[in-house]
Order: structure tokens, then sequence, then C-alpha cells
């Protein structure tokens, strides 16, 4: 009996500490920015060969 709440702890924890990581946080962060009214365009690079 003791084994089987060990495993149940064990699965319960596991969900608990990766169902959100810090990743998936900064993800959603970002989309939330370039979402909201900034639609400034990225600028072309520069051309190759310093252009000349």
């Amino acid at each position: 009996m003791k084994k089987i709440y060990l495993i149940m702890f064990t699965v319960f924890l596991n969900a608990v500490v990766f169902s959100c990581t810090p990743q998936n946080e900064i993800i959603e962060e970002m989309e939330s920015e370039t979402c909201c009214g900034d639609d400034n365009p990225i600028p072309p690079p520069p051309p190759p060969g310093g252009g000349g």
C-alpha cells in the first residue's frame, strides 16, 4: 500500500513541477507583446559586401 502512495505522490509532484515551465511563460509574454499594437516593420539586413 505504501508503494501505491509513493507512486501517486511522485506522479503528482512531477505533474506540478513540469506543468508550467518558465519557458512557456516567456513565450506567452513575447506573443502578447508582439500582437498588441507594435506594428513597426523590421528593417532589412544590410546587403552583403558593404553594398558597393
